[in-house]
């Protein structure tokens, strides 16, 4: 048993510093290696990130000029009169009503009333609107219908009531009357 003491004896000193250099390198790893190694991580993940919207932000600059044509084709469409304008809902409605009264006039009805309906919105977009009476042939009141809906600024009617009125004159063949009564809105700028 005393040899085996003593075999004992003689590795207690080359484990104790094999030991206390493995705690040691353990400790240097636990200390230094192991945050540098977390921290090269953390870069490399950030610049991935910066990497992707660095891409996205090279993408939508690409598509700087195909913004400014259609902002351009925005500013050529508002200017080209496809909107209703003026500086108050009052004057827009007035201008409404002066320009139907010209529709009505050139495509020979007779206008019988007039007036402003309450603005609406749908969809963001604002509405003006004008509630027209009015009579004549057949013929006439198509043509009205027409020039409303294929003028510019672009006009839509939103309600449309037909009746038919008393001939003209009494015991004659003549194109049956109708009295219309036609809600027309217009978006406004």
């Amino acid at each position: 048993m005393n040899g085996f003491i003593k075999f004992d004896a003689q590795l207690v000193r080359p484990s104790l510093f094999i030991l206390g250099n493995v705690a040691i390198l353990g400790l240097v790893l636990w200390g230094v290696v192991l945050p540098i190694d977390a921290l090269f991580k953390e870069r490399n993940a950030r610049i991935d990130d910066q990497g992707r919207l660095l891409a996205r932000l090279k993408a939508i600059a690409a598509q700087a000029s195909s913004i400014e044509v259609l902002a351009s084709e925005t500013d050529a469409q508002l200017q080209s009169g496809e909107f209703l304008t003026g500086a108050n809902e009052n004057v827009i409605a007035a201008d409404l009503q002066t320009k139907l009264k010209t529709i009505v006039g050139n495509a020979g009805a007779q206008s019988r009333a007039i007036q402003s309906l309450p603005g609406r919105a749908v969809d963001q977009i604002r509405y003006s609107g004008v509630r027209l009476d009015l009579s004549g042939p057949l013929p006439a009141v198509m043509r009205v219908v027409h020039a409303i809906e294929s003028t510019k600024p672009y006009l839509f009617i939103a309600n449309a009531t037909l009746k038919s009125g008393p001939p003209a004159r009494s015991g004659t063949a003549e194109e049956p009357v109708l009295q219309a009564q036609l809600d027309v809105y217009g978006a406004v700028q």
